[in-house]
């Protein structure tokens, strides 16, 4: 399992950085605040806290593809598993959603403002209300 991933920031796109790490270049797929703080930093050096999981549906004749998320913090990466432990809301839903960072995402919890996170994209009320009900007690330590 990969928790940490340290090397150069070969590229930047919408949803992925290309991070090169010895002779290797890592694709890491990173939420769009964090894609806002890497811009304008191609060439220097970057730390992801990183989540490893395993995309596919072998059952539907398709493959398993490993992919590595990151995160420029141990505390962003944890509320992105929390945030994930929602009913309805995966890995590639959470990472459209959080174009916000943790912190403002978290204050909208805490404060069960579920207008704000229906703004999120990929989130409509009825996930907001999941979200709320299910971690607005979890998540004040990211809000502060």
């Amino acid at each position: 399992m990969i928790t940490q991933l340290t090397g150069k920031l070969a590229a930047l796109y919408d949803d992925w950085a290309g991070v090169e790490a010895g002779p290797f270049v890592y694709e890491v797929f990173i939420p769009e605040f964090t894609r806002r703080q890497l811009q304008g930093k191609t060439g220097q050096d970057v730390r992801f806290f990183t989540i490893e999981y395993i995309e596919g549906a072998p059952a539907q004749g398709g493959r398993l593809t490993p992919r590595i998320i990151g995160f420029l913090s141990p505390a962003e990466r944890e509320f992105f598993e929390l945030f994930c432990s929602v009913d309805g809301v995966g890995v590639k839903k959470a990472l459209r959603a959080m174009v916000r960072p943790v912190r403002e995402i978290a204050v909208s919890i805490e404060e069960q403002n579920v207008k704000a996170l229906s703004a999120l994209p990929g989130i409509g009320p009825a996930s907001a209300e999941r979200i709320v009900a299910k971690l607005r007690r979890k998540v004040p330590k990211f809000a502060l």
